[in-house]
């Protein structure tokens, strides 16, 4: 039994599925038969029952409405009963004595049971209905009559039927059993389609697709799902090449500078004093520049992995503000840094992390802003949320650029961007922020003009 069930347990749904249907078809068949047996043995005892009262009464009838110096030995009074009815009727003293009887009663019925009452009695495969009537006659005494009505026809009826049901229900069970199998063969087929698809899918081929055909029911939909999970891991996975790529192209430079600077200094670095200043410059700084990028990958790294967290807290962001300006003016302090409105407000965020994103977009604005130009950082309440800006009369964006440079590694003036440290991960990391932060970011700039940013976030009524 165990070993039955755990072969059940592992067979392919279809097979599962055919079981189950078998076994609640078998049911229903079985109590819809017991339902049709029981309904017909209920119709043949009422109508046995009522053939019974029928006899019951002609012959009462024709006994009472005679003289009373009637023959009860008189073969009259049993003959008009339909033998085909396998009716039988005897009548009998107290003491045993017979007085009449039909040809074929040979049923064992005691007089002693009860009167004017139909009963059942069964004994091996004989079954029987009879009745007794008590009748007081001057010339026998207190008589007994008693009609039998023999149920071997029904029964054998009822035989009949139960074995062509049976029958029926093989055949039924069968088929249910072959059609089942078939239909949910043809119905689980979308799963053999996915199967298949996830076998031949690699990280080599994720083009593979499943071909989603039918009616839309839940195994289409779940192709579907199925389809657009592989579209969004395609795309993850193109993501990450392209940034391996790219993490790998940027840091192979600053790498080979390294290298390139400590060959100098060993050939020539010991006795050229003016050699070994510039390489120890050069490479403290491609140093610097490649830490920072490190440090940035990291961030996105943990980002992209769910690991980087904020830790929201109230705070007044205009404080926040005056803090970053003031900080802005100490490391630029040949631009003029600016700070035009700054209202008093609380927000509920992470207060290191908007800090990081300021000091990206003022750092990005020192970049491509020339000495003694302008940056202002201001920030204002609009409608339910605030708004934070920073702008700057900088060399701007061209237009047709301005929606990539929140991509990774991306630079509009790469050999500027790379004299001047950039990376290309600074506004991707301030994009990332205010996305976690559920704010909005837009920025307008014109070529040759200027740049201004906007962030838009929630703040606390």
């Amino acid at each position: 039994m165990m070993m039955n069930f755990k072969i059940i347990k592992n067979a392919k749904i279809s097979v599962k599925l055919t079981i189950i249907y078998a076994f609640m078809f078998s049911l229903l068949l079985l109590a819809l038969n017991a339902s049709i047996l029981y309904g017909v043995k209920y119709y043949l005892y009422s109508q046995s029952n009522k053939q019974l009262e029928d006899i019951k009464t002609i012959l009462t009838n024709k006994i009472t409405s005679q003289n009373e110096h009637i023959n009860l030995s008189d073969k009259e009074i049993v003959t008009d009963i339909p033998s085909n009815e396998n009716i039988h009727i005897r009548i009998i003293q107290r003491d045993g004595n017979v007085i009449n009887s039909s040809d074929k009663f040979k049923y064992k019925v005691e007089i002693k049971e009860t009167y004017g009452k139909v009963l059942k009695k069964e004994a091996g495969e004989k079954h029987i209905l009879f009745e007794n009537i008590r009748i007081d006659n001057k010339d026998y005494g207190a008589v007994y009559l008693q009609i039998v009505k023999d149920m071997d026809n029904e029964y054998d009826f009822m035989k009949i039927l139960f074995v062509l049901m049976g029958i029926a229900d093989f055949i039924g069970v069968i088929a249910s059993i072959i059609i089942g199998y078939i239909i949910s063969k043809k119905m689980l087929k979308p799963i053999d389609y996915i199967t298949k698809a996830a076998e031949s899918i690699s990280i080599n081929n994720l083009r593979e697709r499943i071909i989603v055909k039918g009616p839309e029911d839940e195994l289409k939909r779940l192709g579907n799902t199925f389809n657009k999970m592989i579209d969004r891991l395609q795309e993850s996975f193109n993501r990450q090449i392209q940034f391996v790529s790219d993490a790998s192209h940027e840091l192979r430079t600053p790498i080979a500078v390294i290298q390139g600077y400590a060959n100098l200094l060993d050939r020539w670095g010991k006795d050229d004093k003016e050699a070994l200043d510039k390489s120890i410059y050069a490479i403290k700084f491609e140093a610097d520049n490649m830490g920072n990028l490190v440090e940035r990958l990291l961030f996105l790294a943990k980002g992209d992995s769910g690991k980087q967290k904020l830790e929201k807290q109230e705070f007044w962001l205009n404080e926040l503000i005056n803090e970053v300006v003031a900080e802005s003016k100490l490391i630029a302090s040949n631009r003029i840094i600016t700070n035009n409105n700054n209202d008093t407000l609380k927000v509920l965020a992470d207060q290191k992390m908007i800090k990081q994103m300021l000091r990206i977009f003022i750092e990005n604005s020192i970049k491509f802003t020339s000495e003694q130009g302008t940056i202002d950082i201001s920030s204002k309440i609009k409608d339910k949320g605030i708004e934070i800006t920073v702008s700057d009369n900088g060399i701007g964006i061209p237009k047709e650029e301005v929606r990539s440079i929140f991509d990774r590694f991306y630079t509009v003036d790469k050999s500027r961007s790379k004299d001047k440290g950039g990376s290309g991960l600074g506004l991707s990391i301030a994009k990332w922020i205010v996305d976690m932060h559920q704010g909005c970011i837009e920025v307008d700039s014109t070529e040759g003009k200027g740049t201004t940013i906007s962030v838009n976030l929630e703040r606390i009524e």
